[in-house]
């Protein structure tokens, strides 16, 4: 009963959210009265607040007006406090989201009308809610290790940082700037001090300890320093202690992370220099750098350089010997945290080290007693809280898991021969010729096991990737072959070349995992939660699409052919599944008119296929993983890729708004910008259906306070609108 009453109130919240978005007059009291429902404890329907918190706050003025959007903000913060503290990654992402919105409207609200002191106080409670999250893992719980800990919840951690500083932002002066800051504020406003200013600075001493980890976390290092370059420019206060920590920071100093191979860590050198790089080059083209630093970030750009132009000679990925020179951070984990034992012993239950490790071998019940409880009791001292309980959790899951799967040996008692002879053996086990006898039904495999199985038919297939089969001849290996076997070969594989391996491996991720769900129809709007089979059969098929994934961003200059490959056999297989899908619904509804009234339904076929036309195919599986590649590759472009960027736009097979937008982050690159728009012109010139989404992009781009981006924004609007 409780899934049916959820239902039905996330159907009413949808139905309030149209009327919502088709009437700007009705849009605020909507919202209002969806803030009530973010104290509702069901998580589905928080999660639905967020995302709609998220959707109202993000639209522009033709949904919304500024003075109804600066009002609901202010309604929005006690909803947004309860929201930010939900152990949610994704109704924390969409909260991020809104409350890098709201934290403007509000804190302009408050410096215009002094006297605010409980909006002021509610501003600030979400502020720090948010801000102390940075260096926790929150929304998850905590590893045993701190190193596990920064490689995990990179994505919010990534929305935290453009949320601290934009509070970086705001609560800090800035000279000369016509963009809201601290200096707009009156000097004698009783709730937003000046002093307010060194909490920015506190702020920023956060933000500059991820630079300061004897490891890489790629993607906040990068996102950091990008973000870096505004605070450089905006904000002449801060650029000392910036520069300072930018000039001591060296890829070459850092370590490898166990979590990371070697590979990912020299890829991750790679492009945190070039980063580094254009973020030096622009404080130092801007003039931002104090004159005591000028030199020595120049001879550090020129080594970043010389540094870059080796690996572009070489490729990054192929073994060498230097990387027998690659230091690797100490491990402080558990090498062994299988949940699963491989014998029901307690040396296996208990064993947290290397299985094969001599040590576990050692007999401790030789040692005298005094000496075994020091020994325990001195590493009980040393052990962490955190490290302990995880030790023991893993031990308690372990037991979970044998008592769930025990299996009773077959013992069989054998029965005394009573002074029979050797020679009477059959009489012994009363052989009787009419016994049938009947081998058990196989055991069906858990999705644990399916799943350790399809991984290891993944390994395979990249192992044929690293082999060379154009030599192969076909004709030598069905020699001495049966007939039928050479007619069985030829049909299963009739021409096997180097890339045959991808198309089996991409077909079995689109197609041969691919299973109907015919209690979830595509024609109506069902909250049902999918079946089982559907939801297990789909989580293989993407162990196989993260493997190809991966595999791509190994190498993505050498495999842009792959994953092109991939998307347009995941588009068009899907595209083809769910037409299908749609085709049998409308054929059943049409059957269904016709029994009813056998008179009024004529030729249901061209019926069906004039209502098929106007239907859109779905194709959310190809959209979620085209968006990962895009979300993969656009951080790491340098300018010399703007081919094969724009090779991989054109041959994509679909793009919309969404896919679209993912562009925008090139632009504000200063140093990729050029990129980003010759993208927005090839798609607006050969890709008419998203014409309309790079516009909109461009007219975002033309009220920017960067006037270089302002300016060529506006000049291809001039062109193309």
């Amino acid at each position: 009963m409780a899934s049916v009453s959820t239902n039905a109130i996330i159907e009413q919240l949808n139905q309030a959210r149209n009327l919502a978005f088709s009437s700007k007059e009705a849009f605020p009291q909507v919202l209002r009265q969806v803030f009530q429902f973010v104290n509702n404890p069901d998580q589905k329907i928080q999660e639905w607040c967020a995302v709609f918190l998220r959707e109202s706050f993000m639209t522009d003025e033709s949904k919304i007006s500024s003075s109804d959007k600066v009002d609901l903000a202010i309604d929005a913060l006690d909803g947004l406090i309860v929201l930010a503290n939900i152990e949610d990654t994704h109704i924390l992402k969409n909260c991020i989201d809104t409350a890098l919105v709201v934290f403007k409207l509000v804190f302009r609200y408050v410096a215009e009308n002094d006297g605010c002191t409980q909006v002021w106080l509610k501003l600030n409670e979400l502020k720090n809610s948010l801000t102390s999250k940075f260096q926790s893992t929150f929304p998850l719980p905590p590893s045993d290790t701190d190193e596990h800990d920064q490689f995990r919840n990179l994505d919010i951690k990534i929305e935290l940082i453009k949320f601290i500083v934009l509070v970086i932002d705001y609560q800090s002066r800035t000279p000369n700037s016509s963009s809201f800051s601290l200096s707009h504020v009156n000097s004698n406003h009783s709730l937003i001090k000046q002093s307010i200013e060194a909490e920015a600075f506190g702020l920023l001493d956060v933000l500059l300890k991820v630079l300061t980890s004897d490891v890489m976390v790629t993607p906040l290092v990068t996102a950091l320093l990008n973000h870096l370059s505004v605070i450089a420019k905006r904000k002449p206060q801060f650029i000392t202690k910036i520069v300072a920590v930018v000039e001591q920071y060296s890829t070459e100093t850092k370590l490898q992370s166990n979590y990371e191979t070697v590979e990912q860590y020299k890829m991750s050198k790679k492009y945190v220099d070039r980063c580094l790089k254009v973020l030096i080059n622009f404080m130092l083209k801007n003039q931002l750098v104090p004159s005591n630093y000028t030199n020595a970030l120049n001879k550090k750009i020129n080594l970043l350089v010389s540094r870059g132009e080796d690996i572009r000679k070489k490729n990054v990925l192929a073994s060498s010997p230097e990387d027998s020179n690659i230091r690797k951070r100490k491990f402080e984990g558990f090498v062994n945290s299988s949940k699963k034992i491989k014998t029901n012993d307690y040396k296996s239950l208990y064993c947290l080290t290397e299985p094969d490790n001599e040590l576990n071998n050692f007999d401790l019940s030789t040692l005298p007693q005094n000496i075994l409880v020091s020994m325990t009791l001195s590493a009980l001292n040393k052990a962490s809280n955190n490290k302990l309980n995880k030790a023991l959790d893993i031990i308690r899951d372990r037991c979970k898991y044998t008592l769930e799967n025990f299996t009773p040996a077959d013992t069989r008692v054998k029965k005394e021969n009573d002074g029979a002879d050797d020679e009477d053996d059959d009489d012994y086990y009363d052989y009787r010729t009419e016994t049938e006898f009947t081998l058990p039904p196989p055991t069906e495999l858990s999705f644990q096991e399916k799943k350790n199985h399809i991984n290891v038919i993944i390994k395979n297939f990249f192992r044929l990737a690293e082999k060379d089969v154009s030599s192969y001849d076909e004709k030598q290996d069905l020699n001495g072959a049966s007939s039928v076997s050479k007619e069985l070969t030829k049909i299963a594989i009739k021409s096997w070349k180097n890339s045959s391996w991808f198309v089996i491996l991409t077909r079995l991720a689109s197609r041969g995992m691919r299973q109907i769900d015919t209690s979830k129809p595509l024609l109506k709007d069902d909250d049902t939660a999918e079946s089982k089979d559907v939801v297990e059969n789909e989580g293989i098929s993407n162990l196989i699409r993260q493997a190809i994934f991966d595999y791509f961003l190994d190498d993505v200059h050498a495999r842009v052919d792959f994953i092109i490959e991939w998307l347009n056999e995941e588009w068009y297989s899907e595209k083809v599944f769910n037409e299908d899908r749609i085709y049998e619904e409308l054929k059943e509804k049409y059957l269904e008119e016709y029994e009813k009234k056998p008179l009024s339904t004529e030729n249901i076929e061209s019926k069906v296929q004039e209502e098929l036309e106007t239907h859109d195919i779905p194709t959310p599986i190809y959209n979620m993983w085209t968006g990962k590649v895009l979300d993969a590759i656009i951080p790491f472009l340098e300018p010399g890729d703007r081919k094969i960027f724009i090779r991989l736009l054109s041959d994509l097979p679909y793009l919309n708004k969404d896919l679209v937008s993912r562009i925008k982050s090139l632009l504000y690159d200063p140093g990729r910008s050029k990129i980003g728009f010759l993208s927005l012109q090839f798609l607006i010139m050969y890709r008419p259906p998203v014409k309309g989404a790079c516009l909109e992009i461009l007219g975002e781009l033309s009220q920017s306070d960067q006037e270089d981006l302002k300016d060529e924004a506006i000049k291809l609007l001039k062109k193309y609108e």
